[in-house]
């Protein structure tokens, strides 16, 4: 991940945490210890990447916002301040690095779990990292043990945390017979168009293209599973996408002829 998105990410974290505060303990004022961190973090920041002489005239504005009524000042932070922080910020990510993610979310059928753990061996092997101890995961898959829902969450509530999240979220449909039989499955994919996420539909073998409904623009471009040129050029997205070195040649076509064997192997026992 480029470095200029962990150091955003920070400052969100701070930021969240001084929401915390205030809810829990009501305003804040500017010697507050999360305050003065805040401010300090997004002044090094924004000094850092010469984000007032920026290109875009929008970012400039939100950098102005940002100075104009959050440094150098005496101030008191009420919740509707902070949460206005926090939504600076998060734009501010978002328009400056568009491009770029750090979220995997598989939408898919629990049903066909076998396909999706394949799959998601293959995303590790392009160099999607693996989650770590601490909690952190790139991938959010509600069926997979590395990335699914802990033992006494809400399953909705989850998902729908995935959806809000201030992170870039990459979609991606895994589409089945199983998959258009579920209402769940049609929720997210509804919630995807709705809220204008960056997605990717991928077909099991001998699914027909002709049932897939829904929301979603028909002429957008989706591939078959075991389509090893489309599966290729997934590759390079992400690495593109999550900022990834990408992987040795051969360890790839291992890694690909692999996951396509397997799920046409799958699709056959149907």
């Amino acid at each position: 991940m480029e470095i200029q998105l962990i150091e955003l990410n920070e400052i969100i974290g701070v930021c969240k945490d001084l929401i915390g505060r205030i809810e829990k303990h009501g305003d804040v004022k500017s010697g507050d210890d999360l305050y003065e961190k805040y401010k300090l973090l997004i002044n090094n920041f924004c000094q850092k990447y010469d984000i007032e002489n920026h290109q875009s005239k929008i970012i400039v504005s939100i950098y102005n916002t940002i100075k104009d009524y959050y440094w150098n000042r005496n101030y008191t932070v009420n919740l509707k301040e902070a949460e206005a922080i926090l939504e600076l910020v998060t734009s501010l990510k978002s328009m400056l690095y568009p491009g770029l993610f750090e979220k995997i979310f598989i939408s898919h059928r629990e049903k066909d779990k076998p396909q999706i753990d394949a799959f998601i061996d293959l995303l590790y092997a392009i160099g999607i990292p693996r989650p770590l101890q601490n909690g952190n995961k790139t991938i959010f898959c509600s069926s997979h043990p590395a990335a699914y829902i802990e033992n006494g969450r809400m399953i909705d509530e989850e998902i729908l945390k995935q959806f809000h999240c201030k992170q870039n979220v990459f979609f991606i449909l895994w589409y089945t017979d199983n998959y258009f039989d579920s209402q769940a499955c049609l929720n997210e994919m509804g919630a995807i168009w709705v809220m204008n996420k960056t997605y990717q539909e991928i077909l099991t073998p001998g699914f027909d293209r002709n049932k897939i409904g829904g929301l979603l623009p028909q002429m957008k471009v989706d591939f078959r599973a075991n389509d090893k040129f489309r599966l290729n050029t997934l590759k390079s997205q992400i690495e593109h996408m999550f900022c990834l070195n990408p992987i040795d040649q051969n360890a790839w076509e291992i890694a690909r002829d692999t996951f396509v064997n397997t799920i046409e192997e799958m699709a056959s026992k149907r």
